[in-house]
């Protein structure tokens, strides 16, 4: 009863305070999921700082934090959390309650080592396709040319300049935002061999998800039946398609003519090969296209009669039109360039699943090899890769729902120092002052997928400004966010409080 009792003091609401601190009021084995964005720890700590933290860990010290400052000059962001705050949440979940944990990719590997010591198996890692970073990379040629003290001649002017951008409006918040910047050309023999080089700063454009659980206590249907949790939700999860089956009636029989206990009858219409869907993969790829177009018509194929040709998979001929899902005839264009699934339709072009008309097997076989008395036809789908799962990015009025009343802040990126990247942030009025906002369909996703059968109670230990706390309310799970700081508490009380909860 005591317990009850205190998971409910923390139900549905958003609590400040340190998680580490918070958590000691939740009982042993009483939350069924967690999923969370914590800190990335993205200082440039040495490789010696990493082995001091690596040898303090396993030698028991499992709260050591070396010093330094995070992502966007944030204290808090310094370092990945120790083990002992993963432990903390090891306690309060239930056995086999499964935990998402974002990542950065340059510390991913301690962040799972970190969740290994506190007892954790890893599972998987979801890939969060975003494709909408900014590249931080510093310019060797000029470098080397500050270092001779060299004047570099001015070329012409650069096209991502925004002279006359407001800075609370433009798109990509650059530093270049109300000021001229120049391309310019290396003035020393050394600065012209290096032209072109940078350091090693690639545009991100993807997080992991790392997947991890708490052990089972026996089987997965031993689990589920004593705690109420196994597993993930898959059906829940499948991806929308269009693998359909032709008309056909099928019985399935042995060579000796015994009916199998299982059949397949008539059907007036197609339907699809699974009720659900397809099944969830490991890769989620987030839409960032101001619009997509959905159109009816087939597009051309390409490669069969000259043009360029195309192959990827068992089809070949295909256009190389920047289109996604082609479910009921209708395909979905991408019309962004940086949009992750533009770039993955623009390279594969349309492929096909199966065959669009219906294909009957030369061979048919049911189970065990046993042969089957009527073939089963069937249909595929076709459009381009990324009908792979994909998720809206965060738009401004996503991350400010609930904001209004909110006085606009102005927020950097906490740089000091100039970097040679032309959609560098310079401060900008922001209601939601988070640097790290997820997209709400993604934690919708993810908070469906982890779903138990009765719901199941979400915790987020770093809830931020409150998106994974939003999303369970959406899906109509209960949740529990704790977040440290005060102005992000305020935050995602606003944003959660204009989600409605769904009616049973």
């Amino acid at each position: 009863m005591k317990s009850n009792k205190i998971v409910e003091k923390f139900r549905n609401k958003i609590i400040c305070g340190d998680c580490l601190e918070v958590m000691k009021e939740i009982p042993d084995n009483s939350i069924d999921t967690i999923i969370t964005d914590p800190p990335y720890g993205l200082s440039n700590h040495s490789e010696e700082k990493i082995r001091e933290t690596l040898k303090n860990w396993l030698n028991g010290k499992e709260d050591f934090i070396p010093g330094g400052k995070g992502f966007m000059g944030k204290s808090w962001d310094s370092f990945v959390p120790p083990p002992i705050v993963w432990r903390e949440c090891f306690r309060v979940m239930k056995p086999g309650a499964t935990i998402l944990v974002f990542a950065g990719t340059r510390t991913y590997d301690l962040m799972t080592i970190s969740l290994r010591l506190a007892g954790f198996e890893i599972k998987d890692t979801l890939m969060w396709l975003y494709g909408q970073g900014f590249p931080k990379a510093t310019d060797i040629s000029k470098q080397i040319d500050k270092m001779k003290r060299a004047k570099r001649e001015i070329i012409g002017r650069n096209p991502n300049s925004r002279e006359n951008c407001d800075k609370s409006n433009t798109l990509y918040e650059s530093g270049t935002v109300g000021k001229t910047d120049y391309i310019t050309e290396p003035a020393t023999p050394e600065a012209k061999l290096w032209n072109g080089w940078k350091s090693h700063g690639l545009k991100p454009a993807w997080e992991p998800i790392i997947m991890a659980m708490k052990p089972n206590e026996g089987s997965y249907a031993e689990n589920a039946l004593k705690w109420g949790v196994a597993g993930l939700n898959i059906d829940g999860g499948r991806i929308a398609g269009s693998w359909n089956w032709g008309k056909t009636k099928t019985d399935f029989r042995g060579k000796n003519g015994l009916k199998e206990s299982f059949k397949q009858t008539r059907v007036e219409e197609d339907i699809v090969s699974h009720p659900q869907r397809r099944f969830p993969a490991n890769v989620i790829l987030e839409c960032i296209c101001d619009e997509v177009i959905e159109r009816k018509e087939k597009p051309e194929r390409i490669g069969k009669k000259g043009g360029n040709k195309r192959s990827f998979g068992s089809w070949a001929g295909s256009t190389a039109d920047a289109i996604g899902r082609w479910p009921a005839d209708k395909k979905i264009v991408h019309t962004n360039p940086e949009c992750p699934c533009y770039m993955l339709d623009k390279q594969s072009g349309i492929v096909k699943s199966g065959d669009w008309n219906g294909y009957k097997p030369k061979n048919p076989r049911g189970f065990a090899g046993q042969k089957i008395r009527q073939p089963i036809y069937w249909k595929g789908d076709s459009g381009g890769a990324s009908r792979f799962f994909y998720v809206a990015k965060a738009s401004k009025s996503e991350r400010d729902m609930g904001l209004e009343g909110f006085e606009p802040q102005k927020v950097n990126d906490g740089r000091k120092t100039p970097i040679d990247n032309p959609f560098q942030r310079g401060e900008t009025p922001r209601h939601n002052t988070h640097p790290t906002v997820k997209p709400l369909k993604l934690m919708e996703y993810l908070c469906i997928l982890t779903k138990t059968p009765t719901g199941g109670i979400v915790l987020d230990p770093f809830a931020g400004s409150g998106t994974t706390c939003m999303a369970a309310k959406k899906v109509g799970r209960d949740f529990i966010g704790i977040e440290k700081e005060k102005e992000y508490c305020l935050i995602a009380e606003a944003r959660i409080n204009t989600i409605q909860k769904p009616l049973l």
